[in-house]
């Protein structure tokens, strides 16, 4: 046993020992927040792997973030570092669709090198290519069926197929819409990220074989946030285990589901429950908080329904701070804000990089960053970036996509407009693509032909490296590694701020890493392609400089000083909620966002709450009330 595992082993208390220790058979860990899931998930998995040296079986453990992931695959690594890479799969479920797709997707239709639609512009640019063909062949559809594409992903989230939507939905222009669709993605060797989990639940269900495959080599699951499961992941289970495997290590926090537009749901924990019966495990010492939030944090959330009732926090015994927590009353947000820039600059900038301040909705953020800047608060809005920013990376991305998919029109033409920006070059895409269908060269070929012609250096050294990504695929990481440099290059020098090709490159570097990882040493360029789609662009949050987040951004985060604003009914809860109702499903998800924001804090938290938000006058939440901190 490493000396890592050891020490990692020793330092679990008896509860976290327990879990750990399970070996066969379903159970279902709730844990609550600061109680060291994370740990008991890697230390389980690291001993698995350590006991059994000589077995060839692999570890399964599915999350829902690519940060999470990586964060406890580094973790298994550090602890078992033999072991780590060659025996498990940590990953999101998504990672986990498009591998299984990739090895057997076959057997449905699914080349292996397929493209990762996702982004909701292109998604609608494929129906809208779609539609104009039906039309052009006669059928009766218009432009205004691209509206349904909220209604299919609605059905692909569900699990439901084209062929199963009729008999969901008596639209049928909503019906072919979808069949076309599908049938575009098809053609031009594509998914979109609920096309993933859909794709691979039908592959599941019609080659049970590919199953068992997986159960065979995967013999032990582990579940993190469970809680936030959608009907398609739970689905993707069902199918994966086939009514007979039962061997699933799930950990949820019923109190965290704030996913619920998504399709969260506490039902998912009662079907799992009931469906694979497993043994209860009550993982709720607190490890983060101070004694007065985890108090106020029980008085709140006992006010809902759909959670186990006898779950109860409770504080792990070591040494905390007194006096953690504040409530503040304010005339107007304007006030709010104010006390927040006086408070952040009398502690001054070493306090700022471990701090955070947490709202309902960006409307509460947006000003509040603007207030403070101006004040001269470093501070930041965290949120999540699916795409690179500067022309560079996304014309390094959208080159290797091409070098996939080189009949693939819309990613050719970001990858041509990018070029043209790095370049100060003016090329039509469309025009490229005419002249390279007329000559038939791939578009890629035809673009790296063209800039040569060009007086741009730089275009000519990006033709060139284009040129020797097409010839060989296998060497793209070489390639890559020229590139870089020379894309650097091309960025403007900026003295005042980070540049976004700078934090494209660290997003990049990042990004490499994680996918890296996940899939092991020697990265094929399908898996680059595939990992960059599936991944966050966002780089590391600045550590000097105070963190504005929604609620469901500071999930699964902690801070040593919290500060929870706009406390005030129409807030949160927020108007919606109101309007459904105070015993409705939505009202239950408001209190479970002010349960997540409230627990972030390791040290200090202080809640706010005004009486004027954007000239709206407002009364203070009723989750102070619930809270024991305001009287009825």
């Amino acid at each position: 046993m490493t000396n890592g595992l050891e020490q990692a082993i020793e330092s679990l208390t008896p509860i976290q020992r327990d879990a750990t220790n399970w070996v066969e058979g379903s159970v279902l860990v709730l844990a609550g927040p600061g109680a060291g899931k994370t740990r008991v998930l890697t230390t389980r998995i690291s001993k698995l792997l350590e006991e059994s040296p000589d077995k060839k079986f692999r570890v399964l453990a599915l999350t829902f973030t690519t940060k999470a992931a990586t964060e406890m695959l580094e973790r298994v690594q550090y602890l078992v570092p033999e072991a780590a890479e060659a025996r498990t799969f940590i990953g999101t479920f998504h990672a986990f669709c498009a591998q299984i797709l990739g090895q057997h997707g076959s057997h449905i239709g699914i080349q292996p090198d397929f493209g990762i639609c996702d982004q909701p512009g292109d998604r609608r640019g494929l129906l809208t290519d779609a539609i104009h063909e039906a039309v052009k062949n006669g059928e009766q559809m218009s432009d205004e069926d691209i509206l349904w594409l909220d209604t299919i992903d609605r059905m692909k989230a569900r699990v439901i197929s084209p062929e199963k939507a009729a008999s969901q939905n008596n639209n049928s222009r909503m019906v072919r819409a979808y069949e076309l669709y599908e049938a575009k993605l098809r053609s031009e060797n594509l998914m979109d990220f609920n096309g993933l989990i859909l794709d691979a639940c039908r592959l599941l269900a019609e080659k049970p074989a590919v199953a068992k495959r997986i159960r065979d080599t995967y013999p032990y699951w582990l579940l993190d946030e469970f809680q936030d499961t959608s009907p398609a992941q739970y689905w993707l289970m069902h199918y994966l285990s086939g009514g007979e495997f039962k061997n699933i290590f799930a950990v949820a926090d019923e109190d965290q589901i704030i996913f619920q537009w998504a399709g969260a749901s506490y039902s998912q924990i009662e079907k799992f429950r009931e469906k694979y019966k497993p043994v209860l495990i009550q993982l709720v010492e607190n490890h983060r908080c101070p004694p007065e939030i985890v108090q106020i944090a029980n008085r709140l959330v006992a006010h809902n329904t759909q959670r186990i009732p006898e779950k109860k926090l409770t504080l792990a015994a070591r040494k905390l701070p007194i006096g953690a927590m504040s409530l503040k009353t304010f005339e107007t947000d304007i006030e709010e804000q104010e006390f927040l820039a006086s408070e952040l600059l009398s502690e001054g900038p070493r306090y700022w990089g471990k701090s955070a301040i947490l709202g309902r909705t960006r409307a509460l953020l947006e000003p509040t960053l603007v207030y403070l800047k101006n004040k001269g608060v470093k501070a930041v809005i965290l949120q999540r970036r699916d795409n690179f920013v500067s022309p560079q990376f996304v014309w390094l991305q959208m080159c290797l996509d091409q070098v996939l998919r080189p009949l693939d029109k819309r990613v050719f033409t970001v990858f041509v407009n990018s070029a043209n920006t790095i370049t100060d070059i003016q090329l039509d895409p469309l025009l490229l693509v005419s002249e390279a269908e007329a000559s038939g060269h791939s578009f890629l070929e035809h673009w790296a032909t063209e800039v040569q012609k060009t007086d741009s250096s730089v275009a000519h050294v990006l033709g060139n490296l284009a040129n020797d990504i097409i010839r060989s695929r296998q060497d793209w990481e070489k390639v890559v590694k020229k590139a870089i440099p020379v894309l650097l290059n091309t960025a403007p020098v900026s003295e005042d701020a980070v540049s976004d090709v700078t934090e494209d490159h660290t997003a990049w570097t990042n990004c490499i890493k994680e996918i890296r990882l996940e899939k092991g040493g020697n990265l094929e360029l399908t898996d680059v392609v595939q990992g960059l789609a599936l991944r966050s662009k966002e780089p590391p949050r600045d550590p000097d400089a105070v963190a504005l987040l929604t609620i469901h951004a500071s999930k699964g985060l902690e801070f040593d000083n919290v500060y929870v604003i706009g406390l005030a009914e129409q807030e949160m809860p927020s108007w919606q909620s109101l309007k459904k109702g105070d015993t409705s499903s939505e009202m239950e998800e408001e209190r479970r966002n002010c349960f997540v924001a409230i627990t972030r804090t390791k040290e200090k938290l202080t809640l706010s709450w005004a009486k004027n938000y954007r000239g709206w006058k407002r009364s203070p939440s009723r989750f102070l009330k619930e809270m024991g901190l305001l009287s009825e």
